[in-house]
């Protein structure tokens, strides 16, 4: 293993780049669709699954999940009291460039579980227009990195100091051993010329900012605690783009259309027992599916729900008592897939378990591949290969699995990336495996 990053920069790493996007780039969140979703094969062939580990590195603590960009990897960790975001070289893990800060470990008014969430949460976001890379840390330092430039900053700002987010409060009969406050860990969001974050301000919840220069450009009608969600997400309702977000204690819904920027179609309570809404909603045409481990004050168990989205609010579909820590849901061919202490099929239309398999302690992330496979990475760095409903319609068929790190949790979800797997634990163990 290559000793932490600040000991093995290489200074005279000059490589090409371009800034034209690949069909197998992770740019975002949830890739490139920003759904887990990614248009290459799985690499499962004559029975085989051959995976072959390219090179591994530390980043410093933390739970982002890297963006891939052609030949680049972008990831960011913790140590010795300061952030550092690194470009990596993907064929061969030298790093390109790093850029660091002042950080603390934790967010200012951190409380509940620092034994498990630790160092920088929210994933960067990059920009293909101008090729700039955003990064949020947990304390709430939001900086613009220009990636032509060896990530020179191009702004930046403290979004505590500057809209005095409060502590997130708990909720339920547990009192206050159940607050939970992990301070930033919503990855932004790049939506045409605007940068879109959820601030949790007493002045509107969610903001957007010009990307290229920081300046605020609106905020939200919406005033609630930010939540500890992955990000919002963008959808078209009734022909208007809008966008949702999972905030402490419900999803929330706004337009994003020219005058009525930040406006509330529609909230859906959702205040789940350690106050702790973690997974990312997702998309389905005019659909939304969101979902939590804890119970919540409508159900006694872990739970899933699924919404029909209007410009007038929300309308529940379904809901059953399956739910994941911290794998977002895959919709695809009206399947559901979902990584909780078990991966879960269900039927999208009525929610039903179709089959479940495998066992997660803290659950899973999961891609699906165009050869209709999931790839999962749980465990402390376990590696599954899965069949999809497509090709195992009535059982859970594990194809392959393989250790890869071990002895740290796994909230970074796992990236697949033009025929490469990444893989990272909260220690900051980046791995590379080629597909052979």
């Amino acid at each position: 293993m290559r000793h932490f990053l600040t000991m093995i920069v290489s200074t005279g790493v000059v490589l090409m780049f371009s800034a034209v996007l690949h069909a197998g780039d992770w740019t975002h969140w949830r890739g490139l669709h920003r759904d887990d979703m990614v248009d290459e094969s799985s690499g499962w062939n004559d029975g085989r699954w051959q995976l072959a580990e390219s090179w591994k590195i530390n980043v410093g603590e933390g739970s982002t999940t890297p963006v891939v960009i052609g030949n680049r990897l972008y990831s960011m960790g913790w140590k010795n009291e300061r952030d550092t975001v690194v470009c990596i070289e993907t064929a061969s893990g030298e790093i390109v460039w790093s850029q660091s800060y002042p950080s603390p470990r934790y967010g200012r008014f951190g409380v509940g579980d620092k034994g498990l969430y630790f160092g920088p949460t929210s994933s960067p976001e990059y920009d293909p227009e101008t090729q700039c890379l955003y990064t949020l840390s947990c304390d709430g330092e939001l900086i613009c990195w220009d990636t032509k430039q060896k990530g020179k900053t191009v702004w930046k700002m403290n979004l505590y100091d500057k809209y005095t987010m409060p502590q997130r409060p708990g909720y339920g009969r547990l009192g206050k051993s159940n607050l939970r406050d992990y301070g930033y860990t919503t990855a932004p969001l790049v939506y045409k010329e605007w940068l879109i974050v959820e601030v949790g301000a007493p002045s509107g919840t969610v903001r957007a900012f010009d990307k290229r220069n920081g300046k605020p450009v609106w905020a939200s009608a919406y005033k609630g605690f930010a939540g500890h969600s992955g990000s919002p997400v963008v959808m078209t309702v009734g022909g208007v783009p809008c966008l949702v977000v999972f905030t402490q204690f419900e999803l929330v819904g706004m337009r994003l259309d020219a005058g009525h920027e930040g406006e509330t179609i529609g909230t859906y309570p959702w205040k789940s027992t350690y106050a702790n809404n973690i997974l990312t909603p997702t998309i389905n045409g005019e659909n939304v599916l969101i979902s939590s481990y804890h119970s919540h004050e409508k159900m006694s168990n872990p739970s899933t729900c699924k919404l029909t989205v209007t410009l007038k609010g929300f309308r529940r579909e379904w809901e059953q008592p399956v739910g994941s820590h911290i794998g977002s849901p895959i919709i695809y061919k009206d399947h559901v897939y979902m990584a909780g202490p078990q991966l879960y099929c269900l039927d999208w239309k009525t929610g039903r378990t179709i089959w479940k398999g495998a066992n997660f302690n803290y659950g899973a992330s999961c891609v699906l591949t165009k050869d209709e496979r999931l790839i999962l990475l749980g465990n402390r760095g376990e590696l599954i290969l899965a069949e999809s409903a497509g090709r195992s319609p009535d059982q859970f068929t594990s194809l392959a699995s393989q250790k890869t790190l071990s002895g740290s949790d796994v909230w970074s979800h796992v990236v697949q990336s033009n025929g490469k797997i990444y893989c990272k634990d909260v220690a900051g163990n980046l791995l590379c495996l080629n597909r052979r």
